[in-house]
C-alpha cells in the first residue's frame, strides 16, 4: 500500500540547538560549577546538553549525483 501524496512531504519546520534540553543543561553546569548542585550533577549536565543538542530538526540538503569517470 503505497502513502498519500501529502504525507510524503518534508516538514519546513526548522529549529536551531538551543532549544529547552540544552537550556536544562547549561542551567546545570552553571549549578555545578557554582557550587550550588552536587558534582555528580554532572553525569546528568552531559546527557542533557547531548541530548539537546542532538534532538535539532534540520531541513535534508537536496541529494547530489556522483559520478564515477573511469
Amino acid at each position: 500500500m503505497k502513502l498519500p501524496e501529502y504525507m510524503n512531504k518534508e516538514s519546513s519546520h526548522v529549529t536551531n540547538s538551543l532549544n529547552t534540553m540544552t537550556l536544562t543543561g547549561i542551567s546545570l553546569l552553571w549549578g555545578t560549577m557554582l557550587g550550588l548542585l552536587n558534582p555528580w550533577w554532572t553525569i546528568g549536565t552531559v546527557l542533557f546538553l547531548t541530548a539537546g543538542y542532538g534532538s535539532e530538526i534540520n531541513k535534508r540538503k537536496e541529494s547530489e549525483e556522483i559520478s564515477v569517470r573511469l
